[in-house]
């Protein structure tokens, strides 16, 4: 059966007290904010509605803030908090590996999660003490990372991957995210420690960062099934699965929500409570 289409927040805003929003895929493309996700926020804090931003970013939050949520009109008077999957590795890295040399698939990247943890950061593999995956080149899906991994293999090196999507939207178009690569990784023997959704940890300290409210008044909204539909589902929360994200390809039909293909994707998996063809007041 095919979760129900709701056409804005308002619907059911009033069931709930906190929301545990996505960003990108919700409040954005990669590239632009999605058209009325500004105003839904600023519905939700005229209500009296507890605001916090969910991202599987592994940058730390502040990054986040100052360059993807400013440059959209995302300012701080529309959320309450904001938690990445970032700034969690931050902090597990400084707890566990404070010392070692960490290595990035991402030369060029400005990783701050990796900075002030105590960290030395390296650029060639054979140097490294263990990987921080986090971002890798928009065009990496064409690069063959098989050589550094498995020579990391070979060394038992432990991943932390801090940002465990497969793929992401930039624009019109899906690219390679480095949780693809983890996964391949793991697959292959190595030791992942994965931080970010879906996995509890990271649900457990945003549920602590809105004041631990009991779950039933806890609403989450996110637009990738592997992440935000089963991260919040399994934690205990009702989700919206925002169609016009990652999967929109997946579940349409000549731009418009096709229910087979919703109930083809959904097979198997936890199913949402219900669907939003783009996050609006």
């Amino acid at each position: 059966m095919t979760p129900k289409l709701i056409q804005g927040i308002e619907q059911i805003a009033d069931t709930y007290d906190h929301f545990i929003i996505d960003v990108w895929g919700v409040l954005h493309d990669g590239r632009n904010a999605y058209p009325g996700a500004a105003d839904a926020l600023r519905t939700l804090k005229a209500a009296g509605k507890q605001v916090l931003l969910l991202s599987n970013s592994p940058n730390r939050a502040t990054r986040v803030i100052e360059k993807v949520l400013g440059p959209i009109g995302i300012g701080p008077d529309l959320y309450d908090h904001i938690l990445t999957s970032g700034e969690a590795a931050h902090a597990h890295m400084r707890d566990h590996h404070a010392g070692q040399k960490v290595y990035t698939f991402w030369d060029e990247e400005e990783s701050t999660a990796i900075d002030n943890a105590g960290l030395e950061r390296v650029f060639e593999i054979d140097a490294a003490d263990f990987i921080y995956g986090s971002l890798v080149p928009y065009d990496a899906i064409a690069v063959d990372y098989d050589a550094v991994l498995a020579r990391a293999r070979a060394r038992d090196l432990p991943m932390v991957c801090g940002n465990p999507d497969r793929i992401v939207g930039y624009g019109a178009t899906l690219h390679l995210c480095v949780g693809a690569l983890a996964e391949r990784y793991e697959n292959a023997g190595g030791t992942v420690t994965w931080i970010g959704k879906p996995y509890r940890p990271i649900y457990d300290q945003a549920r602590a960062m809105l004041g631990n409210p009991d779950k039933s008044r806890i609403l989450a909204i996110g637009d990738g099934l592997l992440t935000d539909i089963a991260g919040a589902a399994n934690f205990g929360c009702d989700v919206v699965w925002n169609v016009i994200g990652i999967h929109w390809d997946e579940v349409s039909t000549k731009g418009t929500i096709d229910a087979a293909k919703v109930e083809r994707a959904l097979a198997g998996r936890p199913a949402p409570s219900a669907l939003m063809h783009g996050f609006k007041p």
